[in-house]
């Protein structure tokens, strides 16, 4: 059986390669093929870290991960090796003291947290003391609002525009500070097949029963 992975990457100020963010895919097919939160969070594990060699999917640089409020609280990030992962909250996310505290034990450990498409609501603010990364659909948000959000901010938290489609944009957020930067301007998302090996059928067992 096959298993894909999709891997899309992000630059830093120069242009070099910082990470990718790994998506879930079921073919190659270079779309979402939409499924449970939890269950494409535990297949995209099985399949980047378990079947295929992850320095080299991600060629040395972080693997930027999605997880949902059960993932979190259910601690599946610490699976993960520290040094090469950096843990997203998705958007859809809940925002409560559990996952506060989730994310908390994961910085404190040494995991690097990003807040992915985020806009800013007084729920986040205990999360913008522990994120390191803040994750903004670019051409969505209103640049007003960006540029507030990076002057407020900008010394303890790095920012990354996604989605950004054309030089324009991207000169754009560059100006306006951004760290990093990712979307179709750089990559499409490259999907990676590999052969999935009998036993890891097992390991995504145990990933969903955590």
């Amino acid at each position: 059986m096959d298993v894909y992975v999709a891997r899309q990457p992000i630059f830093d100020r120069n242009m070099n390669v910082f990470g990718y963010e790994l998506l879930y895919r079921r073919s190659m097919n270079n779309f979402y093929e939409g499924i449970d939160d939890n269950q494409t969070t535990a297949e995209l594990i099985n399949n980047a870290f378990l079947t295929m060699h992850l320095p080299e999917l991600t060629g040395g640089g972080k693997a930027f991960i999605n997880f949902s409020k059960d993932t979190l609280i259910r601690e599946i990030p610490f699976l993960l090796p520290v040094e090469l992962t950096v843990v997203e909250v998705l958007e859809r996310v809940d925002i409560d003291g559990d996952v506060i505290e989730a994310c908390r034990k994961l910085r404190e450990k040494g995991y690097t947290i990003a807040l992915d498409d985020f806009v800013f609501n007084e729920s986040y603010l205990p999360l913008l003391d522990i994120a390191h990364i803040i994750k903004i659909e670019f051409p969505v948000v209103e640049y007003d609002v960006q540029r507030e959000l990076i002057k407020k901010y900008k010394n303890k938290i790095r920012f990354l525009a996604e989605k950004v489609e054309t030089r324009e944009e991207y000169q754009i957020a560059y100006d306006m500070g951004y760290d990093y930067f990712q979307g179709y301007f750089f990559s499409k998302p490259v999907i990676i097949k590999e052969k999935e090996i009998d036993s890891l059928n097992i390991n995504l067992i145990k990933i969903m029963e955590v």
